[in-house]
């Protein structure tokens, strides 16, 4: 489809767009009409270069020729729209433009026609988004470098969507946010270890916004602050997961009691009182926010006026290290065990936290929908026994994921059905999941590879959680 014509109307109305100077010098090329496409492709300047030196699919730069043209069809919404292009253009150019001082890029090696200006490449702006020097940023971080963080994938269309999204809301970003990039398999973001930082963004305000990326791939440059962030992105990773068992216990407690809690002791009692293992510090000071945070969400849910959401939420210093004060594993934890791989996973959404080895019954292990409902240190009053040292019962029936006594029947089919575990992996998911999380059983679903932090998740435990006044007789 010649789309010449409009992208000919979004140059002269923003002739200093170098993106759309470049996208109709491709129309123009298409069409054999080199002049005017070497024409074009000089107004592009840095970004002809970064685009025609680096290889990109063509998929991408045709989506956003696409917005371009249905922007200048669209005149009625052409403020709204031209913002967000400029935006979703600046997250192209930031994934997929050099740095002009990246190997085999040569300030000299290109030559431009007299009269036309050009802009290195060091200090690009669009739409007010400032593609910064990496030792500026490194300055402004200081101690506790990274400010508020975020998560997403590190490579894929989401990734732009997200981006692209942020920064539509440029208003709302706090001082500094750092973007961390997760690996991703099949469906899965794998969590914790493998996130590494992606990009950091400074608010300057007035609609500024300072950008530095950390991903390799797309910048040859080596900020220094790398590892610090990495290291301040693990740490507000685990913190993370302390807000996911507590945002899941709460949800689980309402679905139980039509009500939230009222406290962390609600929470915390004794076998069979005992929805959470434990407690952390963060938990305790996240408990009143996150409580108004899912107040909130039902109020909005049922059409009426939230008057609490956001509230106190710097009283947390978990909530507040996150983007927009909300949790980032804001879904309620699963767990699912793929029978074909020997693996449980736990997840929140796409994203995958753990991924466990576990031993299993082949065809005595039942597959459907399950909800963990005891929850018992030390099963039958022994932590060496057939069941190790944790028991969560499936639903009503004689079917448990715990520990084993015997270690090396994990990754076979030697249960009866039950779901066996090793014992560090068992306490940790102990610690991670309330009552009433459900469990899915299935064929396929997970990857192979083990996803096990190397420091675990470990909470304060709270009261007598054992049950010595019942004998369990789980099909080990």
């Amino acid at each position: 489809m010649n789309h010449s014509p409009h992208l000919k109307s979004y140059v002269k109305m923003h002739p200093d767009n170098k993106m759309a100077w470049y996208l109709l010098g491709k129309e123009y090329e298409s069409s054999g009409q080199e002049g005017k496409a070497n024409y074009c492709f000089n107004r592009a300047g840095e970004v002809f270069e970064a685009f025609e030196h680096k290889q990109i699919p063509a998929d991408v730069w045709m989506e956003y020729q696409d917005k371009l043209v249905q922007m200048s069809k669209e005149k009625a919404r052409r403020t709204a729209r031209t913002r967000y292009l400029l935006t979703t253009l600046m997250v192209l150019l930031l994934i997929w433009v050099p740095s002009a001082n990246s190997p085999g890029h040569s300030r000299e090696s290109t030559s431009f026609p007299s009269g036309t200006e050009r802009v290195t490449a060091d200090n690009v702006q669009v739409a007010g988004v400032q593609i910064s020097d990496p030792n500026e940023v490194a300055q402004i971080g200081g101690p506790g470098a990274g400010g508020v963080f975020t998560a997403q994938a590190r490579t894929g269309s989401s990734a732009g969507t997200v981006l692209a999204d942020m920064l539509a809301k440029a208003n709302r970003l706090p001082a500094e946010t750092t973007v961390l990039g997760m690996e991703q398999s099949g469906s899965w973001l794998l969590w914790r270890d493998r996130i590494q930082p992606l990009l950091s963004l400074q608010n300057k305000g007035n609609g500024g916004l300072a950008v530095q990326s950390y991903d390799a791939a797309a910048c040859a440059c080596k900020p220094s602050d790398r590892e610090t962030l990495r290291k301040a992105g693990l740490q507000w990773a685990t913190g993370q997961e302390e807000l996911a068992v507590l945002n899941s216990s709460m949800r689980a407690f309402r679905t139980q009691h039509q009500r939230l809690p009222r406290s962390l002791d609600e929470l915390t009692g004794s076998f069979p009182d005992n929805m959470m293992y434990g407690t952390t510090d963060g938990m305790k000071k996240a408990f009143t926010p996150m409580r108004n945070l899912l107040v909130s969400q039902g109020q909005r849910a049922k059409g009426a006026a939230s008057q609490q959401a956001g509230s106190s939420v710097e009283s947390s210093p978990l909530l507040a290290s996150s983007l927009y004060g909300r949790p980032f594993l804001g879904q309620p934890l699963r767990i699912v065990v793929d029978k074909s791989k020997h693996r449980l996973g736990l997840v929140s959404g796409n994203v995958l936290i753990r991924n466990y080895p576990v031993g299993l019954g082949g065809e005595r292990t039942p597959e459907g929908k399950f909800v963990i409902t005891d929850k018992v240190v030390n099963p039958n009053g022994k932590s060496n026994g057939e069941f190790g040292s944790r028991g969560m019962q499936l639903s009503a029936t004689n079917y448990a994921i715990h520990g084993t006594n015997e270690s090396d029947s994990i990754g076979k089919n030697e249960s009866l059905g039950c779901v066996r575990m090793g014992k560090e992996d068992v306490e940790e998911l102990f610690a991670l999941v309330p009552s009433g999380t459900e469990v899915v059983i299935g064929t396929g679903g997970l990857p192979d590879q083990v996803l096990v932090p190397g420091s675990r998740f470990t909470t304060e435990p709270q009261h007598d959680q054992t049950n010595p006044r019942k004998t369990y007789h789980w099909l080990n």
